[in-house]
């Protein structure tokens, strides 16, 4: 088994410009507003069109981008469709928009879909539902405007999620330029992430399942509060296994690189880690907020703090569903956490 995580590439291409990663892939990164500061989109090349796998985030600059790509790239051919590994919005951001210029086909699973229809249309602003699940986590009165702000201004970063889909499931095959690519359903970071491999081209395209250098976000959200997505993440990565060891692997952020199995190996250890540390500091009953400081003892900003609840949630969760956290509320609602 290949016993490092070596890059694919030295080159990154720039926003506007494209790299050919693999042969008929073409690698595109777009900028984003974040700290993770850009997304990793693919194109191939059909007979009558393009396939376009994840799409950008809506803003201004990623469409002036896109469109130097669309007048210097495309050859004169349509998008035909657009495949989205999930709905988070660098990734089917772009898509309504995509959609209205080329009447491009979207392929995602359900779930994703459903989510994404749901954040883009505003849907996720009920302050009531956040405020409780915030107090009930320990979160501060005088905070809790600050985290529902990073939830209230989601939908605009999405111009439209289309009305029409065609449905990726788990195990079904997608043909893309005559060769078959087969969904991976993986779970945890997002509701239902569909990662496409072609066993001609060994070539695995990630999404955010399978990131070289970080390790995706795996949260617990306000709106499933006793889901477990760190078991589920762990779990569905198994699927994985099975792949070629020299399976070339495309993630949405960082590189494209080999060594599938060894990062799978690293996130379950990475993981292991964590859950120790939050068991270590329950030897009396803290809060998810309190715990989040020793997982997230730096300075974060208001973006990287709702990240951090969340991901700490996911830890205590899977904690408690093992047994090894017991959970009692006090007098105030607070849910706190002690070492069972």
């Amino acid at each position: 088994m290949t016993q490092t995580i070596e890059p694919l590439t030295d080159y990154i291409p720039k926003p506007g410009e494209y790299y050919e990663i693999s042969p008929g892939i073409l690698w595109i990164r777009m900028p984003l507003p974040f700290r993770l500061n850009h997304i990793n989109l693919w194109l191939i090349e059909e007979v009558d069109g393009w396939v376009l796998i994840d799409s950008g985030i809506n803003d201004d600059s990623t469409k002036a981008y896109w469109e130097r790509i669309f007048n210097n790239v495309l050859k004169g051919k349509p998008i035909t469709r657009l495949i989205c590994t999930h709905a988070h919005p660098d990734h089917i951001g772009l898509g309504g928009w995509i959609q209205e210029k080329y009447g491009t086909k979207l392929l995602i699973t359900r779930e994703e879909w459903l989510f994404g229809r749901m954040v883009a249309a505003g849907n996720m602003k009920g302050e009531k539902s956040y405020y409780d699940y915030l107090l009930r986590i320990g979160c501060k009165q005088s905070e809790l405007k600050d985290y529902e702000a990073h939830i209230a201004t989601a939908d605009q970063l999405y111009y439209d999620v289309p009305f029409q889909f065609e449905r990726l499931r788990d195990g079904s095959e997608v043909k893309i330029a005559g060769k078959s690519w087969k969904v991976i359903v993986g779970l945890g970071h997002s509701q239902e992430h569909a990662c496409l491999y072609c066993p001609e081209l060994e070539v695995l395209i990630a999404g955010d399942q399978v990131l070289p250098k970080i390790t995706p976000t795996i949260m617990v959200q306000a709106y499933e509060p006793q889901e477990n997505p760190l078991l589920d993440f762990l779990e569905s990565n198994k699927k994985l296994r099975g792949l070629p060891e020299f399976v070339v692997v495309l993630p949405s952020h960082n590189v494209p690189f080999t060594g599938l199995n060894v990062r799978l190996d690293q996130y379950i250890i990475h993981h292991m880690e964590r859950l120790n540390v939050v068991l270590e500091a329950c030897v009396k009953p803290l809060s998810g907020m309190e715990v989040s400081r020793f997982l997230f003892p730096q300075d974060l900003d208001l973006h990287g703090k709702f990240f951090a609840i969340g991901e700490t949630m996911a830890h205590i969760k899977y904690l408690e569903y093992e047994g090894k956290l017991s959970c009692s509320s006090d007098r105030d609602g607070v849910e706190r956490y002690i070492k069972a």
